[in-house]
């Protein structure tokens, strides 16, 4: 008798909630969703975070296989591509730092992402100076400590 794998329950799953052919950008940013949950975890030394998303993220990639697999319709809106514009400079930018800290070989600026924040804010109907204000407000009278090379916020440490 055939039992069925883990990977086909969760491709199960996914047809038996017509998502299987579901548009494979929304797919995709789900999984950014739970990578950002990954490096929470990571950030904050919670295992059950890191856990949790490394398990979400494998139903996501399942998923994404699948809908692309069963030719799903990939459609995406301007501030949809200018986030997709964003995950791929984020890419360029993990390769460039991969490349500096095992061949030394960058020394180039890595700020790339200057147009892409300011075309999401107009999407999101502010700027990205507004946006950079309110982090600022938020973080300057922050205080934590380094932990393993991170900046721990003082009410994480608790």
């Amino acid at each position: 008798m055939n039992s069925i794998t883990l990977e086909e329950k969760v491709e199960q799953w996914f047809v038996e909630r017509n998502l299987h052919e579901a548009n494979p950008v929304k797919q995709f940013e789900k999984l950014m969703e739970e990578v950002g949950e990954l490096f929470e975890g990571i950030a904050k030394g919670r295992n059950e975070l890191i856990y949790d998303a490394l398990g979400d993220i494998q139903v996501v990639l399942i998923g994404l296989d699948q809908q692309i697999r069963n030719g799903a319709e990939i459609d995406a809106t301007a501030q949809e591509l200018e986030l997709l514009l964003m995950v791929s400079s984020l890419g360029n930018l993990a390769q460039k730092l991969y490349k500096h800290v095992f061949h030394k070989e960058t020394k180039q600026p890595l700020m790339l992402l200057h147009s892409t924040i300011h075309a999401l804010a107009l999407y999101n109907e502010t700027s990205a100076d507004d946006c950079l204000a309110l982090a600022y407000q938020t973080i300057k009278h922050r205080k934590g400590k380094m932990i393993d090379g991170v900046f721990v916020k003082e009410e994480d440490l608790k």
